[in-house]
């Protein structure tokens, strides 16, 4: 019986950005059928020159497995709203950080970062990715950030039960972007134990 390749989570490279965007494009709720989205889907798709930006910037991390990278996650600062490339739900998102608490604190008064996307390939899933890009994220940026936000769309409910119990993430909110209606969550970098484990 062959054992399961060697699962690596590292920092993206720039030779990793065509994998990240035919990863991002595979998964986007637009590409997907009705019934393709009830493993997850993303709601947001990237340009090519958001994530060679965020390569640069250290915001991404990848699982590879085999040589092939498999799944990623990206953590980043929060853009500014006037920038012309926010779409509507990244805006919305910033909205409510601005008036929303987490913890008892204003959001907009801590050090937080947009969590996301995060994507699991199906090959990949079932072997604790999800688990050890929360353990990698939270060790390469809790000395940055105090709090992460994130957003799921209310008809994705895999992602949203994911997102609340192994990441530990609250639902503070919902709101209604781009003709769809999201939950926008917080959680805190600096506590692992906080994070449920799956």
């Amino acid at each position: 019986m062959r054992s399961a390749p060697e699962l690596t989570i590292r920092l993206a490279e720039p030779g990793d950005i065509n994998a990240l965007t035919d990863l991002e494009s595979r998964y986007y709720v637009g590409n997907l059928d009705p019934g393709e989205r009830a493993d997850g889907f993303l709601s947001v798709l990237h340009s090519a020159q958001w994530f060679i930006d965020t390569v640069r910037a250290g915001g991404i991390h990848v699982a590879e497995s085999d040589g092939a990278v498999g799944g990623f996650i990206a953590v980043t600062p929060a853009p500014a709203r006037i920038d012309p490339r926010v779409g509507p739900i990244t805006k919305a998102v910033l909205e409510l950080a601005e008036v929303l608490e987490f913890r008892g604190i204003p959001i907009a008064r801590q050090r937080w970062a947009f969590r996301g996307p995060v994507l699991i390939d199906s090959s990949l899933r079932g072997r604790g990715v999800y688990g050890a890009f929360n353990d990698a994220t939270r060790a390469a940026y809790r000395d940055r950030y105090d709090v992460g936000v994130l957003f799921v769309a209310a008809d994705n409910p895999r992602s949203l039960h994911t997102t609340t119990t192994k990441l530990g993430a609250q639902v503070l909110a919902e709101f209604d972007a781009d003709n769809r209606r999201y939950h926008f969550l917080a959680y805190p970098f600096d506590s692992r134990d906080e994070s449920p484990r799956s």
